[in-house]
């Protein structure tokens, strides 16, 4: 180990460490969370350093990921931020970012978090109509409601429950065993699920995706040594302060 790199603005790295972009269809939730749990069970005590018992499946995970996002999905994001003009962007951005506020208004309620779910749902509101349906996000500037960010496993979190090992998902990248279990119950609330036009739905996720992917590739410039250590420490890190209701200034070390 060598020295410390401080990120000192962290905000540019919200959307990956919140990951917001992430959803799977509800059944495959079930499944990945039971695969995770017999997972864990089974793996040997030894390799619990960093409660990263899973680390040889996950390095797997993560490099399948990552050719995965090579050929494909970078490819698309750079392409799509190369030729779709920013105001574009930014109207798909808030778009999907409006859609998610149905996620989070549950999750508030959930936490009996009551005052913010009716200014989270507000805000949801005013978007969907005088937004020109969440394209325009007219309620944070003129009426104050800012985004709020919240999922299954902050609510997990909230009443008690621990994060578990870390594990990284197949296309959805870094997460926890809790965090997995959210995931699949946050895909009930997702509108883009709910629909039932397959080919709609299926378009809208992979748009979500490059939408997410352009707006994260950045990030590949700041990964240093052990691209996998890397990712995992600075996600840990952040995802634990912000369940506290923040976000910091994250420190790792080079390896």
């Amino acid at each position: 180990m060598s020295s410390i790199k401080s990120i000192t603005h962290v905000p540019r790295f919200k959307p990956l460490l919140d990951l917001p972009g992430r959803s799977m269809p509800f059944p495959l939730g079930i499944a990945l969370a039971i695969f995770l749990l017999l997972a864990t069970v089974s793996s040997p005590s030894q390799g619990a350093i960093d409660n990263d018992p899973l680390q040889p499946l996950n390095r797997a995970t993560h490099q399948f990921n990552r050719t995965l996002d090579r050929f494909v999905v970078k490819p698309l994001a750079t392409s799509y931020k190369k030729l779709t003009p920013a105001i574009v962007r930014t109207g798909v951005r808030n778009f999907f970012s409006n859609l998610d506020d149905v996620r989070v208004t549950v999750n508030d309620l959930l936490q009996f978090k009551f005052d913010q779910a009716a200014a989270d749902f507000s805000r949801f509101a005013v978007n969907s109509t005088f937004g020109l349906g969440g394209l325009v996000d007219v309620a944070g500037p003129v009426l104050s409601l800012d985004k709020n960010r919240q999922d299954f496993g902050k609510t997990l979190a909230h009443w008690g429950v621990g994060a578990g090992p870390y594990v990284v998902l197949p296309l959805l990248g870094p997460s926890t065993v809790r965090d997995a279990f959210g995931l699949g119950f946050d895909s009930l609330v997702d509108p883009i699920q709910s629909l039932d036009n397959v080919e709609s739905r299926n378009s809208l996720l992979a748009a979500k995706m490059v939408n997410f992917r352009a707006g994260i590739l950045n990030f590949d410039d700041w990964i240093i040594g052990d691209e996998y250590l890397f990712i995992r420490g600075i996600y840990l890190q952040h995802r634990e302060y912000s369940i506290n209701g923040g976000y910091m200034t994250v420190a790792f070390e080079e390896f």
